[in-house]
């Protein structure tokens, strides 16, 4: 597993919890160390987990941000992209990251050309609920390590916007009656 991110924190939370290889997007050329990690054939599938909030940099993170600033365009498909151009030849990208509205510069050629599987649609949180919480209740995943806040839930407006506006380094907060 190989997870790509710009947060420091976050990329330690890859390392750390899932085992991952972690590129920095800021300071690594994604995809020629995807081609040089994968010997030159691209992972077996990608996941865009990030959806319309995809920060990126160059020339296309450039572009989405003035297209979004000027309203020509809803969401920022950086994650997508680079999805779609990492992925090898008949593999699957995943897409949990919510997009909301229309996407510009989307390598659907690119997706076609290559054989690609694309699922997405949210994450149907009641199917996965219950199995997940018998796993942490049979402490088979512990997932403690990121929880950054615990917080009364008469704070959740204020946790959303802590979150929402990555400040204090918030990953995951726990809120109690």
């Amino acid at each position: 597993m190989i997870a790509i991110d710009r947060v420091p924190e976050r990329l330690e939370l890859a390392r750390t919890y899932a085992g991952a290889e972690v590129l920095n997007y800021e300071e690594d050329t994604v995809l020629e160390a995807l081609r040089e990690m994968t010997s030159g054939r691209g992972p077996d599938s990608c996941i865009d987990a990030v959806g319309l909030e995809a920060h990126g940099g160059g020339l296309d993170g450039f572009y989405d941000r003035v297209k979004q600033t000027l309203r020509l365009e809803t969401d920022r498909p950086t994650a997508l992209r680079l999805a779609i151009q990492s992925c090898r030849k008949g593999g699957v990208v995943s897409i949990p990251g919510v997009y909301g509205g229309l996407l510009d510069k989307f390598p659907l050629g690119a997706a076609f050309n290559k054989g690609l599987s694309l699922k997405m649609g949210q994450t149907h949180v009641q199917r996965y609920t219950r199995p997940l919480l018998e796993r942490i209740e049979r402490g088979d995943i512990d997932p403690s390590g990121i929880i950054t806040h615990r917080l009364k839930l008469d704070d959740a407006p204020a946790a959303y916007r802590t979150f929402r506006d990555k400040q204090d380094n918030c990953i995951k907060v726990v809120l109690t009656p």
